[in-house]
């Protein structure tokens, strides 16, 4: 082989991992900075976090699998395994029998932490308790638009 091909082969490679890395195949998680300003917090609960505040992790890390709308048609649903689906995180029947602290617990631990598959990952490593408040807030009030019912 030439030198020249051996070159361009080279860069079509090196082009190809960046494209690939950028479509979102990379092995870090996505994790946007929000600005102090983009952060709603609730000044009567300290700590209660209002808006959209999780919407870009959610976006960026849960919507692969979850889907954008979280109907669980993310782009990698399929790839879960045999009949492993992503919940429907708009089915508002299904999380408003849901606490917080057990959906705090399952992202945070993963699925395997509360009997479900382990294809939902924990996201400690990657999320502050903060950031999963702020995920949760965001599903509850954007997604599902509901509130846990208590029984």
């Amino acid at each position: 082989m030439k030198r020249y091909q051996v070159r361009a082969i080279s860069i079509v490679l090196c082009l190809s991992m960046m494209v690939f890395a950028n479509a979102g195949f990379a092995k870090e998680p996505l994790k946007k900075e929000r600005s102090r300003s983009h952060t709603e917090i609730d000044p009567v609960n300290t700590g209660t976090y209002t808006g959209e505040a999780g919407k870009d992790n959610f976006i960026a890390n849960c919507s692969p699998c979850h889907g954008e709308t979280g109907k669980g048609d993310g782009a990698l649903a399929d790839t879960l395994g045999e009949g492993v689906k992503p919940r429907n995180l708009s089915d508002a029947n299904l999380l408003s029998a849901r606490t917080d602290e057990f959906l705090f617990k399952v992202v945070k631990s993963g699925g395997v932490s509360v009997g479900f598959a382990d294809a939902m990952p924990s996201w400690q490593e990657t999320f502050t308790d903060a950031e999963i408040k702020q995920i949760i807030q965001y599903v509850r009030k954007s997604i599902c638009k509901c509130k846990y019912k208590d029984k």
